[in-house]
Parts: C-alpha cells; sequence; structure tokens
C-alpha cells in the first residue's frame, strides 16, 4: 500500500496560504491529510471549506489556532501529532504586518509580528521535527521586502529577512533525515493585504515591475509546489515578483 501524505498549511484558509492548501489538495489522493489552521475569521475558514469539491473535504483537517501565541502553536501540534503521527511538507505561510513609521511602532505590535512571523515557526519547526518523515519538505514562506528594505514596513522585512538566514541555517539540522528546507519571496501579489491600497500606489509599484501588474495567488501556489516537489531544491530562496526594480 502506498504511504499517505500529511501536509501542514499555516495561515491556509485565505491568500497564498489558501492557494497552497488548494494545490496540494488539488494533487493529493485519497487518505491524504491536509492540515490547515486559521486565527479567528470563522467565515473565513467556512467559506475555504465550503469551495472545497466533496472528495477533498474529508482529506482537510481545519484547526483554530493562532500563530502569534505559542499555546495556539502548540496545542495546533499536539492536534496534528494526535491525528496523523507523523508529517511529510510543512509549510509555514502564516504572517502578519503593519504600514507603520519606525517611530510609532509599539512593543506589543513589534513583538506579535516577530511572534507570528518567525519565533513561532521556529517553535513549530522544531516540535514537528521529530515527526517529520525521512524525505520530507519544509517550506517557508519569506518575502522580497526581506531583501530590499522598506520603510513602511519595517519590522516586517526584518522578519522576512530573519526567515530567509533561518531557512539555509536549517539546511544542515535537517540533513540526517534527507529533509528538504527552502522559501518562496515574494513581490507585490494580488491578496486582501492591498485591498486597501489606492490606484495611484498601485500605478507607482506597477511602474517598477517588469511585467507591470501584481501577482496572482496561483502563481505562487504553483511555484510551492514545484518546489514541495523537487527532490533535489534545498537551501534555496526563490523570488517570484515579476521583475520588481530590475530596471
Amino acid at each position: 500500500m502506498d504511504k499517505k501524505r500529511v501536509s501542514v498549511v499555516t495561515g491556509g484558509t485565505s491568500g497564498i496560504g489558501r492557494g497552497i492548501a488548494e494545490k496540494i489538495l488539488k494533487h493529493s489522493s485519497e487518505g491524504d491529510l491536509v492540515f490547515v489552521n486559521y486565527a479567528h475569521n470563522e467565515e473565513r475558514a467556512k467559506a475555504f471549506a465550503d469551495s472545497l469539491p466533496a472528495p477533498l473535504k474529508t482529506r482537510v483537517e481545519l484547526v483554530k489556532a493562532d500563530m502569534s501565541s505559542y499555546e495556539d502553536m502548540m496545542r495546533f501540534v499536539q492536534v496534528i501529532k494526535d491525528r496523523a503521527g507523523s508529517v511529510d511538507w510543512l509549510v509555514c505561510n502564516a504572517g502578519i504586518s503593519t504600514y507603520a513609521k519606525y517611530e510609532d511602532y509599539t512593543f506589543e505590535e513589534w513583538t506579535k509580528i516577530v511572534n507570528t512571523n518567525l519565533s513561532i515557526p521556529v517553535f513549530m519547526v522544531k516540535e514537528l521535527r521529530p515527526v517529520m518523515n525521512e524525505g520530507g519538505k519544509l517550506l517557508f514562506m519569506g518575502s522580497y521586502a526581506g531583501r530590499q528594505a522598506y520603510s513602511s514596513s519595517l519590522v516586517y522585512g526584518v522578519t522576512k529577512a530573519a526567515v530567509h538566514f533561518l531557512t539555509k541555517s536549517l539546511v544542515k539540522e535537517f540533513e540526517p533525515k534527507g529533509i528538504t528546507v527552502n522559501a518562496i519571496a515574494p513581490g507585490f501579489i494580488q491578496t486582501t493585504w492591498h485591498e486597501n491600497r489606492s490606484q495611484e500606489s498601485y500605478d507607482r509599484i506597477n511602474k517598477k515591475i517588469a511585467l507591470h501588474r501584481f501577482g496572482d495567488v496561483k502563481d505562487v501556489a504553483d511555484l510551492a509546489y514545484c518546489i514541495l516537489t523537487n527532490g533535489y531544491m534545498n537551501g534555496s530562496i526563490v523570488d517570484i515578483h515579476g521583475g520588481y526594480d530590475y530596471f
């Protein structure tokens, strides 16, 4: 009997995370499991579940867990261990940001973003490492903001730069099991993060992108699946930004 695959996608009910979860489910087989967490938005989680074709509904496990909370993360990890026992693919996608001037940051805001984007993924990986199967895949969500400084989202860029460094640092840690560790660094992707952006802002950014448009969630999800199914890519930070600032 073929071994069934267990995947975990954090922040998987909206945006890029949802696209990745749907891509994995689309290519799943009977008996596969995909664990997806959501923080607070029950309506969005229900919309995600309701959108799935009937055969796929039994392959997804939706778990309410706030990825800025260590306690919630540990509870999510325990659910995964109890229901599946092991993990093949772990996609650390959950992330948050805020647009603020440096002098306007509060310690609480800074800490929550650092926890969600960096600290919680670090410890989630640490907790799941013993139950990750040989030949597994670990994929982080970085950002082009981790390569290019933006004063309007300082803390976000700092955390994503750290995620890039973390990705390369963990390659050796996961060597004994042959688990690959990679990250995606998206540029401007059309999600709800940008729903309040003005047309003027869109136009200004699009002029800096060689393809003159924001990317689609599908573009990133397709790349994620390509990395997850690649047997030799390891320690890579893969940009996907349409040629941003290549002028």
